[in-house]
């Protein structure tokens, strides 16, 4: 079953639309920027109607969690209240802690969303100079969770799903640069920061699936996505 109609959703469907021993939330806030109280409590509320399910509650969180510049921000807290609640309310569970998630979406407010229009626009953008950014492709996200889901004997599992390595936003905007044809107007800021996350889980089901991880895993992941568009 699968709460949501969105990127996830979408990715998740064809492995569990029809599952009934799991239940997959794809229903939260799509903009890690929000403010907005009435945003976070349509999520809880959504969230509180799920948890009486029997199946095993598969709830979408961020790594951003762990990340010492963000523990104030508002999505950040929302985000770890909720993880909280789904450790207290449900008998069987799986948190994925996602980092930014690329497909095809119409929401602006996605990092690379907000890239390819700035640059396609001909916009400045503000590049932190310090700041890294970790990317992985929506269909990995579905294929790495359900391979978890699948193989994992844990009924209580917080883990992350994300990519091995970071890329320092310059270089993110010069791929993006070069794969969309046109030069970045960029405004360099002299801010940001970097936090280590732990992939050993996603390494181990990557192996498994024959998903490579290596150099040009971002450079192909830029091109599925906006190359094109």
């Amino acid at each position: 079953m699968i709460i949501g109609k969105g990127m996830l959703a979408s990715a998740f469907a064809p492995a569990f639309a029809d599952a009934a021993d799991v239940l997959v939330f794809a229903s939260g806030v799509s903009n890690s920027r929000e403010t907005r109280p009435e945003a976070f409590a349509r999520e809880r509320a959504l969230l509180e109607a799920a948890l009486p399910s029997a199946a095993r509650l598969v709830y979408f969180s961020t790594c951003s969690v762990e990340d010492p510049a963000l523990q104030d921000a508002p999505y950040v807290r929302h985000k770890r209240a909720l993880e909280a609640l789904v450790r207290e309310r449900a008998e069987r569970y799986a948190i994925f802690r996602l980092p930014q998630v690329v497909g095809r979406t119409p929401n602006p407010h996605t990092l690379t969303n907000f890239l390819a229009q700035q640059i396609r626009s001909g916009q400045p953008i503000q590049v932190w100079t310090e700041a890294r950014r970790n990317l992985i492709d929506v269909d990995d996200v579905a294929a790495i969770a359900g391979w978890i889901l699948r193989t994992q004997a844990p009924q209580q599992l917080v883990a992350n799903i994300a990519c091995p390595f970071s890329i320092g936003v310059p270089e993110l905007v010069a791929l993006f640069a070069r794969v969309l044809g046109r030069p970045a107007q960029t405004v360099p800021v002299a801010a940001g920061g970097r936090y280590p996350i732990d992939t050993t889980l996603t390494e181990t089901a990557a192996q498994a699936l024959g998903i490579r991880f290596d150099d040009d895993y971002l450079p192909q992941l830029i091109r599925k996505y906006y190359a094109d568009a």
